[in-house]
């Protein structure tokens, strides 16, 4: 009997991909459901042993980690999209507002039970660091717009920071409606992280219009096609 491959070699193992993908699920589940989540508790949520969960992550740091990265990869592919598009560097920049903003409003649930995960502060740190990564890479091509100092990863880390502190408090805030069951929108979010960000850097003067409403609803289908994938 010949092999299926022209290499010969063993098709890969998809076991792997679908324990991983069932603990992401646990994780989600477990959060929005404001279980206590734990390796236990995550390992027997997904059907899977403590030794697997383990196989795959080193803890709950090294998941919500995973968890994050998920996202990130997702803002990656559609800036390359946007890029084959056309898109100006300001354009990139408001489409990655939006599609942060987005990914809170369509995981919010899952993202305000994660604000009680019994993690490090080494996540938060290491969220902090791939967000600035892609604010880096934006400043780094709009030489002409900036500022003397203090500097483009100082200049990325400050823009991160705000733009958290304003995620984390839309969460708090919309926790009543959200119990309520009432659909939440977070074309308020957008608006206030775009006037909040340097006007020079989103490309949105003081006394413009904001097109959040526009921006989210652009991003929103993405964001749920890439979701769905997991």
């Amino acid at each position: 009997m010949t092999s299926s491959t022209s290499s010969g070699e063993r098709a890969p193992d998809p076991r792997p991909a679908r324990t991983r993908a069932a603990i992401f699920t646990a994780a989600r589940e477990l959060s929005a459901a404001d279980g206590e989540v734990t390796v236990n508790a995550l390992a027997k949520r997904a059907g899977v042993s403590r030794a697997a969960f383990y196989s795959h992550f080193t803890g709950l740091d090294d998941l919500m980690g995973a968890m994050l990265q998920e996202m990130f990869d997702a803002a990656w592919e559609r800036g390359r999209t946007n890029g084959a598009a056309g898109y100006t560097i300001v354009q990139h920049v408001q489409h990655g507002y939006a599609m942060m903003a987005a990914y809170i409003e369509r995981h919010h649930a899952f993202l305000r039970g994660a604000l009680d995960w019994k993690f490090s502060h080494r996540t938060y740190m290491i969220l902090t660091g791939t967000m600035a990564a892609l604010h880096v890479e934006a400043l780094k091509r709009m030489p002409d717009r900036l500022p003397p100092r203090p500097g483009i990863e100082a200049l990325a880390l400050t823009i991160v920071g705000g733009e958290l502190v304003h995620a984390e408090q839309w969460l708090v805030a919309t926790e009543e409606a959200a119990r309520a069951g009432e659909a939440l929108d977070a074309t308020e979010l957008l608006e206030v992280m775009l006037a909040s960000a340097p006007s020079w850097y989103v490309g949105l003067g003081p006394d413009e219009p904001i097109p959040a409403a526009e921006l989210l609803a652009s991003t929103r289908t993405y964001g749920e096609d890439a979701a769905d994938q997991h």
